[in-house]
């Protein structure tokens, strides 16, 4: 095993890590990043509260909710988690302007920029009565492929056009230094959100309406009509964490499934309640398994770098991140380690939703997950912060545990070797800066 892992290993180190390397030295991809890193403090506060506002023990959660605290815990969700998307809206081209133009260009202006960008390109109604307000459906995690786009997209014109010495603005000397910052990107500025406001023009004469609905058209839709197989699942899922990858929060695939989960969950609880065999029982135990410990089975990944990282980095990252985790908040794994966009990380996130529902398809086929209480795993899917190897106690009996258990320890050997270039390269980092200090 050890030699079959050794071998593993350096395959990794031969050939992924030079491709890493080279895609890591990107200035966007620098830049993407750094801005998902300037959230980190913000998603693991928040995780906290998100854990209080959806407590897993009903009589703890009930006396929460009781006491006023579910909605005030929530507020400070709705001021991080969710609006992630308006978060790194800011931090992405702030980070990428000081990454293509250190000595002239203004960061903030180009941050500020994209964010009025970003909110220029959403809807700004609400309802069948139309109120003006924002959605969190586009600030937050749905938005973020939209505002990873956009910043970079923003920042680099902001940079070439703030080249251009015609298009900035002098003010006379006597004019304090602020001031004179403030207004010189004004022509630059204007230029930008000219263009911004075109493009919301033209999206408003198509059938998509606006930027995030054009996302939806053509990247989710299309994936929700696959089917409803065993099969049709397992791709989705991996499809779906695929985009993850690249920015695109799996919402805007699984928030379209849930009509059909709960028209397929209906339907096992009518014949569970009749006695008979319920149609949908293999898909609803696969989608079970498909995010073992949260998407990406990240929970396995942090148990990975507990057991064989030695860079302080990641075993810190690993130990902070490892309590919200267990209650299926992974946010921070995904955009502190980061996941996103980590090119070393991509195979086995991709493959996880393969690998672990093949896993619950195996153990449901096979009949050694002959308890399933529809019923139960309805009642429970509104607790989402439920740690799953409880979830799967009750829903599906010891045989449900003990394969989560089976699925998270595979998903744990899986990551191991991918752990160990990434912690391998960042441990070298370590020492070469710590004998620099000496």
């Amino acid at each position: 095993m050890s030699s079959k892992f050794s071998g593993f290993q350096s395959v990794i180190d031969k050939y992924v890590l030079p491709i890493a390397t080279k895609f890591g030295s990107n200035k966007a991809i620098q830049s993407i990043s750094a801005g998902l890193m300037y959230t980190l403090p913000l998603t693991l506060g928040a995780s906290i509260f998100s854990i209080l506002a959806n407590f897993p023990i009903p009589s703890v959660n009930t006396w929460i909710n009781d006491m006023g605290l579910t909605e005030q815990f929530n507020a400070l969700l709705g001021g991080t988690l969710n609006i992630i998307g308006l978060l790194i809206a800011f931090s992405i081209p702030y980070s990428y302007t000081k990454l293509l133009d250190k000595s002239r260009s203004n960061p903030l202006m180009a941050a500020f920029i994209s964010i009025a960008a970003f909110i220029t390109l959403m809807p700004q109604h609400v309802g069948e009565e139309s109120l003006p307000a924002l959605s969190y459906d586009y600030l937050g995690s749905s938005g973020m492929f939209v505002a990873i786009i956009l910043g970079l997209l923003i920042a680099r014109v902001y940079v070439k056009l703030s080249q251009n010495k015609k298009l900035l603005i002098k003010m006379p000397e006597g004019v304090p230094p602020m001031v004179s910052q403030s207004f010189e990107p004004l022509i630059v500025a204007v230029i930008i959100l000219t263009g911004v406001v075109i493009v919301r023009i033209g999206l408003s004469y198509t059938q998509m309406g606006n930027m995030f609905n054009l996302i939806q058209t053509f990247v989710g839709n299309p994936i929700t009509k696959i089917g409803g197989s065993v099969p049709a699942f397992i791709l989705i899922g991996m499809l779906a964490n695929g985009l993850f990858f690249f920015g695109i929060h799996p919402n805007a695939i699984n928030s379209a499934l849930i009509p059909l989960l709960m028209n397929m969950t209906l339907v096992n609880i009518t014949a569970y309640q009749e006695g008979t065999a319920m149609p949908y029982k293999d898909i609803m135990i696969v989608n079970s398994f498909l995010n073992n410990d949260a998407v990406g089975s990240t929970l396995s990944l942090l148990i990975a770098v507990l057991i064989i990282g030695k860079s302080k980095r990641y075993r810190s990252f690993a130990k902070i991140s490892a309590i919200p985790n267990v209650f299926n908040i992974n946010e921070p794994v995904i955009f502190g380690l980061p996941i996103m966009l980590n090119p070393v990380l991509f195979i086995p996130f991709f493959l996880s939703t393969f690998i672990t529902g093949v896993i619950g398809y195996i153990g449901s086929a096979s009949g050694f997950i002959s308890y399933y209480d529809p019923v139960l795993a309805l009642g429970m899917a509104s607790v989402w912060t439920i740690p799953k190897f409880i979830t799967s106690f009750f829903i599906m009996g010891w045989q449900g545990l003990l394969l989560r258990l089976i699925s998270i320890t595979i998903m744990v050997l899986v990551y191991m070797p991918f752990i160990k270039a990434l912690d391998n390269q960042e441990l070298s980092k370590e020492v070469t800066e710590n004998s620099e200090k000496v």
